[in-house]
């Protein structure tokens, strides 16, 4: 598309902006592939021309984590597939480069305004299912760790004795240790644990 041809586009109500991606995962190669893919699908969009895009290189960061980024250059048709790009795809960065005014209608605003608040409304409903997930697997991993020690204590009595046996260094169990003494299952003798009664 040439200069005129995105003068025109941004005299019918286009928004001419630069946009920037990121994706953080693992593998490498991963990450590489879904950048590809998620910029094949905006392409897609027929209300959406990409300009230019420059996909960086991969790199590693703390956690043994990948990040890459693109910095792409895109046409909008209206500025309503602009607010859905943000609001589906979630870009890092965004800078509207023309037209330098702009001017909507409050029903334009309000329908954005709602489109932005289902998407957090989903994003929460997915981190609280997420939460919840979580906290039932650490309540049975808990679970699991206990009744372990206490199978385990039938025969061995010494916290490096059981470690070894569920293949959990001693240290990380004191606390299951504890709570199974407070909860009065086991009965702690010396340095010796033993079931109660």
């Amino acid at each position: 598309m040439d200069e005129k041809e995105i003068q025109k586009k941004i005299k019918e109500g286009g928004v001419l902006a630069q946009v920037t991606f990121e994706i953080l995962g693992s593998p490498k190669e991963h990450i590489e592939k879904s950048m590809i893919s998620y910029l094949g699908n905006i392409k897609n969009d027929f209300q959406i021309t990409v300009l230019s895009e420059e996909i960086g290189e991969a790199e590693e960061t703390e956690g043994k984590l990948w990040g890459i980024y693109a910095e792409t250059e895109m046409i909008f048709d209206t500025i309503e597939k602009l607010v859905w790009l943000c609001i589906n795809f979630m870009p890092a960065n965004i800078d509207i480069i023309a037209p330098k005014d702009l001017t909507f209608k409050e029903k334009d605003l309000t329908n954005w305004l709602n489109d932005l608040l289902a998407k957090l409304h989903e994003i929460s409903a997915t981190v609280r299912q997420a939460n919840i997930q979580q906290d039932a697997a650490v309540k049975g991993m808990n679970a699991l760790i206990q009744n372990s020690l206490l199978l385990a204590t039938e025969k061995y009595h010494k916290p490096e004795e059981i470690s070894k046996r569920i293949g959990i260094p001693a240290k990380q169990l004191q606390p299951f240790f504890d709570a199974l003494v407070k909860n009065e299952k086991l009965v702690k003798k010396d340095k010796e644990y033993h079931r109660k009664g």
